[in-house]
C-alpha cells in the first residue's frame, strides 16, 4: 500500500458494547478525535453523549440499525430507521433483512432496502448495509451486491462482527467485482492488525470497522518512524 495513506481517515473507531458507562464513551470519543480517526460507530442509545462529545471535531458520527441479527419487521426496522436519521448522525449501519435474503423473499428485501436508502438520503445520512458474509455463499453475496447497487446504497458493509465470521479477502473481491454506481465497500468484523487494514484497502475497501483502533494506529505510526 502507498506509504502516503493514512490509514485514519479509513477507520470507524468502534465499540458496540451494550454497558459502556459514560466515562468509557468520553474516553472513547476523546481517542477519536486526538487520534483523528474518520468517525466513531456506537450503539444508538449513547448517541446524546456521543454526538455532544464530537460535535466541535470533524469526527462523524455513526451508528447501527436491527444490529445485530438483521430480523426484524419491515415495518419496525423502517421505524428505526426513521427516528435515528432525526438525530445529528452523519450514518446508519443498517443490517440487512436477513431472513428474506436467505427465504428469496426479494418484494420484502428490496421494499426494505429502497425504503430505508431513501429515507437515509433524504435526510442527508449515508447509509451502510451489513450483509453479515459470513453467512452468505459466494454466490450470494454477489446477488445481494448487485441489489444494493441498484438502490444507491452508500457502502456494502461485510460483518457485524458478532455473527458468525468476520471479513475477508475473498468476501472484498466478490463485492467489488459486483459493484456499480457510487456504492462503496466497509469492511468490517475481526480486523485486528495494521496488515489487515492496509490490505483490505488494497484490494478495495474505502472503510474499515474496527474496535482495536488504538493498536493499529500505534502499529501504523511506529512503521512509519
Amino acid at each position: 500500500m502507498n506509504k502516503n495513506v493514512d490509514i485514519r481517515k479509513y477507520i470507524d473507531h468502534t465499540n458496540l458494547r451494550n454497558n459502556l458507562t459514560f466515562d468509557e464513551i468520553k474516553q472513547f470519543c476523546k481517542e477519536a478525535i486526538d487520534l483523528g480517526f474518520f468517525a466513531v460507530c456506537i450503539q444508538s442509545f449513547f448517541l446524546d453523549d456521543v454526538i455532544s462529545f464530537v460535535k466541535s471535531s470533524d469526527v462523524k458520527v455513526v451508528t447501527v440499525a436491527d444490529f445485530p441479527y438483521g430480523t426484524g419487521l419491515t415495518r419496525v426496522r423502517i421505524n428505526q430507521v426513521e427516528e435515528l436519521v432525526k438525530l445529528p448522525v452523519d450514518e446508519l449501519d443498517l443490517v440487512m433483512n436477513i431472513p428474506a435474503f436467505i427465504n428469496k423473499r426479494f418484494d420484502v428485501f428490496e421494499k426494505d432496502i429502497e425504503l430505508a436508502t431513501e429515507i437515509c438520503h433524504s435526510h442527508n445520512v449515508k447509509i451502510k448495509i451489513i450483509i453479515e458474509t459470513g453467512i452468505l455463499l459466494p454466490e450470494d453475496i454477489e446477488t445481494v451486491t448487485r441489489i444494493l447497487c441498484t438502490y444507491n446504497v452508500d457502502y456494502i458493509k461485510t460483518s457485524t462482527g458478532i455473527v458468525s465470521r468476520g471479513a475477508t479477502y475473498e468476501d472484498i473481491e466478490i463485492i467489488k467485482e459486483n459493484l456499480s454506481g457510487t456504492t462503496k465497500i466497509k469492511a468490517s468484523g475481526g480486523i485486528r492488525t495494521l496488515e489487515q487494514v492496509e490490505k483490505f484497502i488494497e484490494i478495495g475497501a474505502s472503510r474499515i470497522g474496527t474496535s482495536n483502533a488504538l493498536a493499529i494506529l500505534k502499529e501504523f505510526t511506529e512503521k512509519r518512524l
